[in-house]
């Protein structure tokens, strides 16, 4: 794929008196296979370049280390979540190790730059087994496509950005099983089972929708809309996001005992690690070694 295939959709204002830089960032977002990781990129180095910009601290190029750590704090002090700031951060290194490997820099500004530290579980409270059946109820009052979200995040563990692409061509008979055909990050195929009880949820969306994407071809935003409607219906007493379907995927299926390299299976994670930090079961808790060490101990307070 040729840079000007990217130009209509990347514009950062910290280029317009730097056409060298312009490149390099065209370039790097072409050596990412996945758009939906091409597209998140480009919006993580674009608020740097609007911040350098607003601080009048010359062009990414000219960035330095402590530009990126006062960028670093600056995200922070707006209020941004610290996985949201890893990842702008992660964003930036990435981008300045392609522009040392591409002879442009010397050193990567943002390599040492510290990151938050992420803690080993997810702190947003993701629907459990007692809440995620209200919101599969609250799905069948309201309409196909809130059905359709609940069978594809919930019900099957999609990203928001996967489940918005999902046509009835990515369903498919595989040794016995239906399943999606789903591309995961990093560009990768991958194979998603689909449950009967997904599958009938999905039922109007298949005949509404014989070809183009099941959801109606909706955006990220419309989708968040929805998804809010289903837990205010649900009576959850809080926001619902397109994530905490997900999220409950993973938690739902650990609270049923499912095991974790088989949760890892299905949300595509890399890593055990990363399906971990969504349990957030009870049973978790209640089984801790804390209480099994005090009753060997006699229980003594």
């Amino acid at each position: 794929m040729s840079i000007t295939d990217y130009s209509s959709t990347t514009h950062l204002p910290s280029h317009r008196s730097d056409p060298g830089a312009r490149e390099l960032v065209l370039g790097w977002l072409g050596s990412f296979p996945s758009p939906r990781t091409r597209e998140g990129y480009r919006r993580d180095l674009e608020r740097f370049g609007c911040w350098l910009e607003e601080h009048r601290a010359g062009t990414i190029l000219e960035a330095s280390r402590a530009h990126v750590d006062l960028y670093a704090r600056a995200l922070e002090d707006a209020g941004y979540r610290p996985a949201s700031r890893a990842r702008a951060l992660s964003s930036l290194s990435s981008f300045y190790r392609y522009c040392c490997s591409a002879g442009a820099l010397v050193v990567n500004p943002a390599g040492s730059v510290r990151r938050p530290k992420l803690p080993n579980y997810s702190p947003r409270l993701g629907l459990n087994l007692d809440t995620a059946p209200k919101v599969i109820e609250a799905a069948h009052r309201l309409s196909a496509t809130h059905r359709g979200l609940v069978a594809l995040c919930l019900l099957a563990g999609l990203r928001i950005s996967e489940a918005l692409s999902v046509s009835a061509s990515s369903l498919r008979s595989e040794a016995g099983h239906l399943v999606l055909v789903v591309i995961s990050k990093g560009g990768r195929e991958d194979l998603v089972p689909l449950s009967p009880v997904a599958h009938r949820m999905l039922s109007d969306l298949l005949e509404q929708h014989p070809t183009g994407p099941l959801l109606g071809g909706m955006d990220r935003f419309r989708a968040y809309r929805l998804v809010a409607e289903l837990g205010a219906e649900a009576g959850l007493g809080r926001d619902l996001t397109p994530h905490d379907l997900r999220h409950g995927a993973a938690t739902c299926a650990l609270e049923a005992g499912e095991p974790i390299h088989r949760v890892q299976q299905l949300l595509r994670h890399a890593s055990p690690l990363t399906t971990q930090r969504y349990d957030h079961s009870r049973d978790r808790l209640d089984a801790s070694a804390a209480y099994g060490l005090a009753r060997a101990l006699g229980g003594a307070a």
